[in-house]
Parts: structure tokens; C-alpha cells; sequence
């Protein structure tokens, strides 16, 4: 495969990172991170092949969102909380109605119509809406409280919360209801005997990569943001999700290619159900470790954005059946949404 060839600029990024030419070492960040998305792919058929769908999307998705975590790690000790929150949301709503509109209307014009199982859409969106319920609340209390500690206790409070139903969600859909979350649609590619340990040490190398990687990253957008006056929000909301879920994006659209819808909606769903109840809320308590303390309080076009991306994502998936005209609306939903972050 030609994109292997792409690895000679994780090197050239490093290289030029270290002699401080930040403009030619972003390009060469991001195209360093596409070969790596590929094998991220082609591993995450693989073990889904034998532990089935939903693990091979929990899998894929946390080795998805970790750059993006480290990235906003790296930005919140930089002092960027304008860059992280704006990646929070841009994750979340690029999961819900970029990657899966591009999904669905790429498998919506190579098969007439897909199918899934709809306990994938149902119990999904109930994690996404408990999500939305903590920020709403904690935003909404930041108007009445005018003292910061008691927002950031407020936020703790809250980020424990998520995470305890982020880990009670994994035993329903992975230990006590597992049964639910099994689908009849038979593959198209029969099981193939799947070296395990040759998987983990290749997510564990690319976890790695995308460490390093990720801080430069971090340290080039500081001086582009700076330097050619570009927003954090605007930096936060397309350039941060799309490189750092680069390799969601594309193993999402491969998987519907395949017809694999069930794993598309795991990849990107189950991606934006981790940064919203595991990411962020870890995140947040990570700030508070640093000295620069991130609290769930975000601006109301941040939140009507969350609400917009998952009424709309619930309304397509309720029946249980994909179209890509349903795809393109996905899409045009997304690029109305960061048109309106660009002309803020």
C-alpha cells in the first residue's frame, strides 16, 4: 500500500518541530497521522471480525480519541481552554454528523439501503442525553454562582458522574445485555483466525506515535493561533477533530463501504459517547491536578449544537434503516454549523 510511504514524515515532523518551523511541520504532523489511520483501520476489522462490533468499536474509538485527549492535555496546560472546549464539541457533533453523514451516504450510494440494530441507536443516545443534561446544568448554575470554586466542584461532581454511567453503559452492552447488541445481518467476509497479541502491540505502538505526535501538534496550533490571529474556537472545532479522529473517520467509512453499518454507528457514536462521558469529564479532572482548572461550562452555541446533532442524529437512526439522502442532510447540518463558528 502506497500510503505506507506517508510514515517518512513522522521523522520530517519531528525534524522540523525541533528547528522550530511550525507551519511545514503541521502539514507534515498531519500527514504523518494518515498512514497510522489506516493500519488503525485494517486492525479494527480485524479484531471486530472476532470479538464482535462492539468491542471492535470501543477499541477503535479509544485509540481514536486518545490523541485528541492528549492534545487537549497538552492545550490545557498551555492555558488554550477556548481550543479544548471548542474540540470537545467539534468531536462530538464531527462524530455525529460529519463521519456518519460521509458513512452513511457513501454506503447509501454503493447499497440501496443499510440495516442495524436499532438497541445500538436507542441505548447510545440515552448515554449522549445524560451528557447533554450535565452541561446544561452545570452551565446553567454558572449564571447564578459567581464564585469559580464552586464551578469547578460543581464540574467535578458532575465529570464523576459521567464516568461511572460511561462504565455502567460498557457492562450493559458488553456483560449483562450483551444478547441485545448481537445483529443477524451475516457477514460478508467469514472469520479469520486473528493474532491478538500481534494486534494489541500494534494499537499500543500507534498510541505511542500519536502521544508524540500529539504535542506537537499542540505546540504548531499555539503559534498559528497566535501568529495569524485564527480563533481557538475555530482551531477547536474543524482542525483538532479532524486530525485528531482521523483514524475513526476513515475506518467509519470503510466499514460502511462494507456494509458493516453496525460497526460504522459503534465507531462513530460509541467515539462520541467516550469524549462526551470518559474524555471530557476526565479532562476536567486532570485540570484540576495542573493548576489550571477546565469546568463543564459552555457557551449556548455550543450547546445548541450538541442538541442539534443528536435530535438529528436520533430522527435518522429511529427506524432502523440508512438512506444516503439521510447522509447528505447530516452533512449539510455540519457545514451550516461551522459556517456559524466561522462567522462568530
Amino acid at each position: 500500500m502506497k500510503s505506507k510511504y506517508l510514515c517518512i514524515f513522522i521523522p520530517i515532523s519531528i525534524a522540523l518541530y525541533y528547528y522550530e518551523f511550525y507551519i511545514p511541520c503541521f502539514i507534515a504532523t498531519f500527514l504523518s497521522i494518515i498512514p497510522l489511520a489506516i493500519i488503525l483501520c485494517d486492525y479494527t476489522d480485524k479484531v471486530s471480525s472476532k470479538l464482535g462490533d462492539k468491542v471492535g468499536g470501543i477499541i477503535n474509538a479509544t485509540t481514536g480519541n486518545l490523541p485528541e485527549l492528549l492534545i487537549c492535555i497538552f492545550a490545557i496546560n498551555s492555558g488554550m481552554f477556548d481550543l479544548v472546549r471548542a474540540g470537545i464539541i467539534g468531536s462530538i457533533i464531527g462524530n455525529m454528523l460529519l463521519v456518519q453523514g460521509i458513512s452513511i451516504f457513501a454506503g447509501g450510494i454503493k447499497y440501496k439501503e443499510q440495516t442495524f440494530n436499532r438497541n445500538i441507536a436507542r441505548t447510545n443516545f440515552a448515554l449522549l442525553f445524560i451528557c447533554i443534561i450535565g452541561i446544561l446544568v452545570v452551565s446553567i448554575c454558572s449564571l447564578a454562582l459567581n464564585v469559580s470554586e464552586n464551578i469547578n466542584s460543581l464540574s467535578i461532581g458532575v465529570s464523576i458522574i459521567l464516568i461511572i454511567i460511561y462504565v455502567l453503559g460498557l457492562i450493559f452492552s458488553l456483560v449483562t445485555h450483551k444478547k441485545l447488541f448481537l445483529h443477524d445481518t451475516p457477514s460478508e467476509e467469514s472469520p479469520k483466525n486473528v493474532n491478538m497479541k500481534k494486534c494489541i502491540f500494534v494499537f499500543t505502538v500507534i498510541a505511542l506515535i500519536m502521544v508524540l505526535q500529539s504535542h506537537i501538534l499542540v505546540n504548531t496550533l499555539e503559534y498559528i493561533s497566535t501568529t495569524f490571529s485564527i480563533s481557538q474556537h475555530f482551531l477547536g472545532i474543524i482542525v483538532v477533530p479532524l486530525i485528531g479522529n482521523i483514524g475513526e473517520y476513515a475506518t467509519a467509512i470503510v466499514m460502511a463501504l462494507k456494509n458493516k453499518i453496525n460497526l460504522c454507528i459503534e465507531i462513530s457514536v460509541g467515539s462520541s459517547i467516550q469524549i462526551a462521558l470518559l474524555s471530557a469529564p476526565i479532562l476536567v479532572i486532570v485540570s484540576m491536578f495542573v493548576g489550571n482548572p477546565l469546568s463543564l461550562v459552555f457557551a449556548a452555541y455550543h450547546i445548541l449544537c450538541l442538541i442539534i446533532a443528536l435530535l438529528l442524529s436520533f430522527f435518522v437512526f429511529q427506524d432502523g434503516k440508512t438512506y444516503w439522502l439521510e447522509g447528505s442532510i447530516m452533512i449539510a447540518a455540519y457545514v451550516i454549523l461551522a459556517l456559524g463558528y466561522y462567522f462568530m
